[in-house]
């Protein structure tokens, strides 16, 4: 194997946590987040060149192996121990294929992953970490001045494959982002005829690529005008202007390619989440001296020559002048015969290539191809929000039965992070609260209200809360009621919600046909792609007595609604009443595990619409009618564990929304101590209970009547005030619920 470098040396400048070394660095001058972004971006590169160990196949073009994390000193593939690690195993260029592979003991398929025009994959970097842990992870690196051809670099992809892959009877996944999704079906079809494999002392054609997974193809291309637009583009490179470099400015001037450049690809990559996060970090940079003036011109000028570095406008010129020509002319007309089980992942925001159009014809076209749309996402789809590891393990791809982790949502849940949660609130709970106007009201001990949750208990380690709520018309009390305890307390309340919440993820997502699959899957990108969605994501288990018991057993806080779907679905003159069983059983395991149990009374939502007819008289419905909505009632798994589908009628009553929603009110009663009361004491738990639902019906009395005197309460007024100001509205004084 002469084509092989093997390249054991340390980068210069390893940055293993991100921004983090420059929010510590000390004494160093405070750095603005624009600076810091761009510093973060430098140094990302810097350490896709050089992070992992470099096995080269020419010059420009070399395959890096990722360590799993789990291996490595900080837990991510960007550090020194990376290296480290192989170093200490490796002993030589033909033998270090064989040494990865007995690092796992050949239990991990082979996952490679082919970057976009830009050579390193940096829109794909989030998911390394968790792919390294699943896969024997490697992942191609193009030089910046690399001008192969799109040959080439097929051949340079089958001659790795085949040996890290054919040499060792081993099976490999392509995963191909933009560019990098028409190079890998490229391969496949080379793969086809490429390579054999001894049996018997006969020689058999062999297959190594077992599946695809393309991430916004740029098999679309041909259906783009960046054809025109990138030649255009490259030749702003004659018009480089040395005049900045004699001016009195403290910084050079960028090119007008970078310029241009960067700004086309500020409008055509992100999405409207991503957008938002860059409009966010213009609008909170402060300038109040001129040297702030300086820095923020500084790193607008250093962002515009990260263009130049990573991409400069004459290999921009040759690779959208040749890869992408020629790799559409070699691929799209051979991808009907392309029988690979082929997963397509497609941003429905991306505004670079067509790709939701492309997802339709692709599947259309080949013969094991499944799709699933990201929603909300758009060119640099892999981000956070989106696990590509689940992605493959649950598709029709996988090479072999992959282990699953043991995971269990009670003991093993995490709130998601920071940037996800306010991401979240922002796009899903805001759009509600800037409706309703959401008023919080708590109790402390002595029984007096006050405006907000500061008088909640505060969370203790091993001493669980349970929140035990009415559940509001509609049943979208939810969230507003767990992210406001999130945001307002910190407080991480576990929903149990109605069995009906999690039926969507039941099964495999792709479908259960055998033969060619040719489904789809629209996935939200707020949350992981194969969850049932961001009910679980955000900690809700569904409600089963066995869910409530562990999560009052290992001391977690829980939010619970009795009354369940006959309070969400409740008649014209039954607002503000408890529809709940006589079976005490959650005041029993409240008080096995020394609970505290706060209620809520929850006032609103049943006045934000008209109740024309009852869910029993939809039932009586003629035509047909009625005896449908019975049959979808009875399909519908009972929330009780004790009761049938008959049991439960899962049927909305006919109602028409107001013009205007009422406000929200959410008081939190008394805190109730379940300490001293004895779980097997039948009568005291049965007080205990009794009390509960008096301190609702006391919130409910008090609000019912405070809410009179609140002026905003039912205006258009309200809503405006609250869209031009960014406040919330006025309310009543607290004095009117003593």
């Amino acid at each position: 194997r002469s084509h092989l470098l093997l390249d054991l040396s340390y980068p210069t400048a390893m940055r293993p946590f991100g921004l983090w070394p420059l929010l510590f660095a000390s004494p160093a001058p405070e750095i603005s987040p624009a600076g810091q972004v761009v510093n973060h971006f430098r140094e990302l590169y810097r350490d896709l060149d050089d992070a992992n160990v470099n096995v080269q196949y020419t010059p420009s073009i070399s395959f890096n192996y990722v360590v799993p994390p789990s291996e490595t000193d900080s837990s991510s593939w960007r550090c020194d121990s990376q290296k480290d690690v192989l170093e200490s195993r490796a002993d030589g260029a033909d033998k270090f294929f064989q040494c990865v592979s007995a690092s796992h003991e050949s239990r991990k398929p082979l996952a490679l992953y082919l970057p976009g025009l830009d050579g390193k994959g940096i829109s794909a970097n989030l998911q390394f970490d968790d792919l390294a842990e699943t896969f024997e992870f490697w992942r191609m690196t193009v030089s910046t001045d690399d001008k192969t051809s799109f040959t080439g670099l097929v051949d340079a992809v089958s001659k790795f494959i085949n040996d890290a892959a054919v040499m060792f009877d081993r099976d490999v996944v392509l995963i191909g982002e933009s560019f990098g999704g028409l190079l890998a079906p490229a391969v496949a079809i080379r793969a086809r005829s490429e390579y054999f494999r001894a049996h018997n002392g006969e020689e058999h054609l062999l297959d190594p690529i077992k599946g695809l997974v393309l991430v916004n193809p740029a098999t679309s291309f041909e259906d783009t005008n960046w054809s025109t637009f990138a030649p255009l583009l490259a030749q702003l490179k004659h018009l480089k202007d040395d005049s900045g470099q004699n001016s009195n400015l403290p910084f050079g001037l960028p090119t007008p390619y970078s310029v241009v450049g960067g700004l086309a690809l500020a409008a055509s990559i992100p999405d409207s989440n991503q957008f938002q996060r860059i409009v966010s970090l213009i609008t909170d940079t402060k300038v109040r001296s001129a040297e702030e003036l300086t820095d923020v011109l500084e790193n607008m000028v250093a962002g515009f020559g990260i263009l130049d570095d990573q991409l400069p406008a004459d290999i921009v010129e040759h690779r959208v002048g040749q890869w992408l020509p020629v790799g559409s002319k070699v691929v799209n007309p051979r991808l009907s015969s392309l029988n690979v089980p082929t997963l397509v992942i497609a941003g429905q925001e991306d505004n670079m290539l067509p790709t939701k159009k492309e997802a339709d014809r692709l599947v259309n076209i080949m013969p094991n191809c499944t799709k699933m749309e990201i929603e909300g996402s758009g060119h640099f789809v892999l981000d956070e929000r989106v696990n590509l590891t689940n992605a493959i393990i649950e598709s029709n791809i996988a090479p072999i039965e992959l282990p699953k982790i043991d995971y269990d949502p009670i003991a093993d849940w995490e709130l998601p992070s920071d940037d996800i949660v306010r991401e979240t609130i922002e796009n899903r709970v805001k759009p509600l609260r800037n409706l309703v106007s959401p008023v919080f009201i708590s109790t402390g001990q002595d029984g007096r209200r006050r405006m907000g949750l500061s008088h909640l208990p505060a969370s203790e380690d091993g001493k669980p809360m349970l929140f035990v709520a009415n559940h509001q018309f509609g049943g979208l009390d939810l969230g507003i009621i767990i992210s406001q305890l999130i945001e307002e307390r910190s407080i991480k309340a576990r929903g149990l919600a109605h069995p009906i919440v999690f039926q969507s993820g039941n099964g495999n997502p792709f479908g259960g046909n055998d033969g060619p699959a040719q489904t789809e899957q629209v996935q939200d990108a707020n949350g992981d792609p194969f969850s049932p969605g961001l009910f679980e994501t955000f900690g809700a288990v569904m409600v089963t007595p066995r869910n409530y018991y562990r999560l009052m057993q290992t001391g977690q806080n829980a939010l619970l609604f009795p009354g369940g779907v006959r309070e969400v679905f409740h008649g014209k003159d039954e607002a503000h009443q408890l529809f709940w069983p006589e079976k005490v059983d959650f005041v029993r395991i409240a008080a096995k595990w020394n609970a505290t149990v706060v209620p809520i009374s929850a006032v609103g939502a049943a006045d934000s619409v008209n109740i024309l007819i009852d869910a029993p008289d939809i039932l009586k419905l003629p035509f047909g009618i009625g005896e449908r909505a019975a049959n979808n009632s009875a399909n519908v798994m009972s929330a009780r564990f004790d009761g049938d589908e008959q049991s439960e009628l899962f049927q909305p009553p006919f109602a028409l929304p107001k013009p205007l929603p009422a406000r929200h009110y959410f008081v939190f009663g008394t805190p109730m101590d379940t300490e001293h009361l004895d779980h097997s004491d039948k009568e005291g738990c049965e007080n205990f209970y009794d009390n509960v639902k008096s301190e609702m019906m006391r919130g409910f009395d008090d609000i019912l009547q405070a809410r009179e005197n609140d002026s905003w309460k039912d205006t258009a007024r309200r809503i405006a005030f609250e869209q031009v100001t960014g406040k919330i509205a006025p309310t009543f004084s607290v004095n009117e619920l003593h």
